[in-house]
């Protein structure tokens, strides 16, 4: 896949700062409910400051007909535990290249330290052209989601 991304651009500038988080022990309902109050679909779940895992609102879709009682459980009973970490200068094309090695929708964005300071979605690496989104990227990124 050609790319016509500035080459300039990195995980940083595309990146959602500060992400609210949750921890593993967390009910699910409060995770859903950071899903509502903060307009996003993804919560990095930390423990002790580490990233531990990463829970969408899809794994809670299809966690729910397998969980009666689903808003009592803790999130780490339905969390996606391998998370995929890109640094906050990695170029915005590596960044691309990691959706399609591991099939993801999100990347976690970690300083030197292993400190969590953002996240990625797939449309956050979408390129905008003078008319508007590249229907190329928009299904390229689609079908490797």
């Amino acid at each position: 896949m050609e790319s016509s991304t500035p080459l300039h651009l990195t995980a940083a500038d595309v990146m959602t700062g500060n992400p609210r988080t949750c921890s593993p022990y967390s009910s699910v309902l409060e995770a859903v409910l950071i899903f509502r109050d903060a307009q996003c679909g993804a919560v990095p779940v930390v423990n002790a400051g580490e990233p531990v895992g990463i829970l969408t609102d899809r794994d809670v879709a299809l966690a729910l007909p397998e969980y009666p009682d689903l808003v009592h459980r803790s999130v780490s009973d339905i969390m996606t535990k391998a998370v995929i970490t890109v640094g906050p200068n990695t170029p915005i094309d590596e960044v691309r290249a990691k959706f399609v090695e591991h099939g993801v929708g999100r990347l976690l964005v970690l300083d030197a330290d292993g400190v969590l300071i953002g996240i990625v979605s797939c449309s956050d690496c979408v390129v905008r052209d003078a008319d508007g989104v590249s229907e190329q990227d928009v299904a390229d990124l689609a079908y490797q989601a």
